[in-house]
C-alpha cells in the first residue's frame, strides 16, 4: 500500500502543488469533481469485478485505489484543463492524448502485477474508461464557463 500511497498520492501532488501555484480555480473546481468522476468509475469496476489492484484488501477492494482517485486522476485532469486553457484548440486531441498517457500507465502497472482484469476487461476498455473520464471532467469544465463560474 505504501507504494500506491507514494506513486498514486504523493508524486501526483508535487505536480499538483505546482499547478495550484499556477491555477488555483483549476485545483479548487476541477479537481472534487474528478474525485467524484474516478471514484464512481472504479467502484463500479471493482463491483462488476473488472478489474483489481493490489494489495488486495478483503471486504474493501476499492481503498488500494484510494490514492489515485485523490491524487493521480485529479491531477491529470487539471492538467488537461490547464492544457486546454491555455489554447483552445484541439480539445479532442488533447483529451485523447490524456486518455493515451493515463492508460500507458495503466499498462505499466498491469505488466507489473498491480492490476488484474478480469470479466473480458482489457487495456482498450480501459482507454474507453479515460475517454469517458475526461470527456465527462471537460463537460463539466464548459458548463462551469457557460454558467459563468469560470472567467
Amino acid at each position: 500500500m505504501l507504494f500506491n500511497i507514494i506513486a498514486g498520492f504523493v508524486i501526483p501532488w508535487v505536480f499538483g502543488i505546482y499547478l495550484y501555484r499556477k491555477s488555483r480555480t483549476i485545483v479548487l473546481l476541477i479537481f472534487p469533481i474528478t474525485v467524484v468522476i474516478s471514484g464512481l468509475i472504479n467502484d463500479t469496476g471493482y463491483y462488476l469485478e473488472f478489474w483489481d489492484f493490489t494489495p488486495l484488501i478483503e471486504n474493501d477492494e476499492t481503498l488500494s485505489a484510494l490514492p489515485l482517485d485523490i491524487g493521480l486522476y485529479p491531477v491529470m485532469a487539471g492538467y488537461l484543463i490547464y492544457w486546454i486553457r491555455k489554447n483552445n484548440r484541439h480539445t479532442l486531441l488533447k483529451i485523447g492524448c490524456f486518455c493515451l498517457a493515463t492508460t500507458a500507465l495503466e499498462y505499466l502497472a498491469f505488466i507489473f502485477g498491480k492490476v488484474e482484469y478480469s470479466n473480458h476487461w482489457n487495456i482498450g476498455w480501459t482507454f474507453v474508461s479515460y475517454l469517458l473520464a475526461y470527456s465527462l471532467v471537460y463537460l463539466y469544465y464548459r458548463l462551469l464557463v457557460r454558467y459563468g463560474y469560470w472567467k
